[in-house]
């Protein structure tokens, strides 16, 4: 692939406009997996246990959708691009789909959620595995592909920011009784029409105002050979490899979080004030780690940000069994100070992964013959999501296991040792072993420069042979 404009650097405003068409897919992507499950199962009056079986099978869908779009979209050609049809696709998707799960109308049944939830998965990945990909292929540039990429994260943790202020506000100027919380119809409300809102206007300025390279003809492969040359991209397989534990690391942290802050750290609703604080420095520090790995490397930068974050996060038990049992008013300070510092690092990987991911994608064009970032970028997504969901599976049978329950005060020292364990000790584990295993990406600087020159002659040698055939 060449694009005619992939050698010059998006203006500010190009980087604004690429990136903000991920705040309200923010928005409505961190609602989905919080505040679902208490909306449709204490609001609405749906079974608890039917709401996850649906929630699983409406995520197990990606599974097949996800390779499934991204190939479609690498072989889409119009006057448009190939990745803006099908972002204009999942728009008006996104929109209804939205407005049906979290402003529910009429009868609500498991029907109703399963159809409204596999719908907006299906939308979210006709947005963003072509989005996603749309960021690889703006620049063939090293350094431009961390700010294209920097510029989205920052926006993304702006969604988020917003995803966790709406149904709060939403609730206070409805007022609606703080007993009822931010699962109450007025405050999930406000998600849904946010994104309807905010998701077509913020489509229209990208499509406006950010360019798509155009892309030459190249061959197409057979799906089998094609999973073939990707599993012998070694480049890849270090970046899948690590992704794999990364989210192992990460469902297992994110799936117990609130139960440690209720029942170990002894936070209670102060635990919302420390998922504000990730979010809010994780947007301070997103334009160092764009900095940082412009000169020392992405991978090198991805494994600084882990080995920071990762020396902090160990300080965890220290709060918990020492300051905790002399002065229980400083835990809240301990894991806020633990927070900051780890929210700082939180960009580094979303920022410059994708931006590794534009460069195997290069090294994949030029073995495959074949331009499919969107492909690649989906397979990715897909493995991701299948250990994302493993680890929450894993996690929370075994705290059952060890006798955790969740609506007791009363846990035995053994079960909460387990919470802690599944919040910090094995996601440490995993965290470290993903950093080892990314230090190994060999694709620099100057070797991601020697693969665009290849690809650039190559696309020169094919358009030279079909002007030939065609005089």
């Amino acid at each position: 692939m060449a694009g005619e404009e992939s050698g010059k650097p998006l203006s500010r405003w190009q980087l604004i406009a690429y990136g903000q068409l991920v705040v309200p897919l923010a928005v409505i992507g961190l609602p989905v997996a919080v505040y679902i499950p208490p909306f449709y199962s204490s609001t609405l009056g749906l079974d608890l246990a039917a709401v996850g079986i649906i929630l699983m099978l409406a995520r197990i869908s990606d599974v097949v959708t996800d390779p499934l779009i991204g190939r479609l979209s690498d072989r889409t050609r119009t006057r448009w691009g190939r990745r803006r049809p099908w972002v204009l696709a999942g728009v008006p998707l996104m929109v209804l789909s939205s407005l049906m799960l979290f402003v529910p109308q009429g009868e609500v049944t498991n029907l109703y959620l399963l159809t409204w939830i596999a719908a907006i998965y299906l939308g979210y990945t006709l947005i963003t595995i072509p989005y996603g990909a749309w960021g690889a292929e703006i620049s063939g540039d090293y350094h431009e592909r961390n700010r294209i990429s920097g510029s989205r994260e920052i926006f993304l943790l702006i969604g988020l920011l917003i995803a966790i202020s709406a149904p709060v506000a939403g609730a206070y100027l409805m007022g609606t009784p703080a007993e009822e919380g931010a699962a109450s119809r007025s405050a999930v409300g406000i998600l849904g029409w946010l994104t309807a809102v905010m998701l077509p206007f913020c489509a229209l300025i990208a499509f406006a105002s950010v360019p798509e390279p155009m892309v030459h003809d190249t061959k197409t492969i057979p799906l089998r050979r094609g999973l073939r040359i990707v599993m012998r991209n070694g480049p890849f397989r270090i970046v899948l490899l690590s992704s794999i534990f990364g989210a192992l690391a990460g469902s297992i942290n994110v799936g117990v979080v609130i139960f440690f802050y209720d029942h170990v750290a002894g936070l209670g609703e102060a635990g919302n004030i420390l998922i504000f604080v990730l979010f809010v420095a994780g947007v301070v520090g997103s334009p160092f780690w764009v900095t940082l790995g412009g000169r020392i490397g992405k991978h090198r930068a991805i494994a600084v940000a882990g080995m920071v974050s990762m020396f902090v996060f160990a300080m965890v038990p220290l709060v918990i069994y020492v300051v905790k049992p002399v002065a229980p008013e400083a835990v809240i300070w301990g894991m806020f100070l633990i927070t900051l510092v780890q929210g700082f690092a939180f960009g580094a990987a979303p920022i410059l992964g994708p931006s590794i991911m534009a460069d195997v994608v290069d090294l994949d064009a030029l073995k495959s013959g074949e331009s499919r970032a969107a492909f690649l970028f989906a397979f990715l997504g897909m493995v991701r999501k299948i250990f994302e969901a493993f680890g929450v599976g894993v996690a929370l049978p075994i705290l059952a296991w060890a006798g955790f329950d969740a609506q007791s005060k009363d846990n035995s020292p053994e079960a909460l040792f387990a919470l802690l364990a599944m919040y910090c000790l094995v996601p440490l584990v995993l965290w470290l072993i993903s950093i080892a295993i990314i230090l190994r990406y060999p694709i620099t600087h100057e070797r991601q420069a020697r693969l665009r020159t290849a690809l650039e002659k190559r696309t020169l040698r094919r358009a030279k042979l079909r002007q030939t055939m065609a005089d």
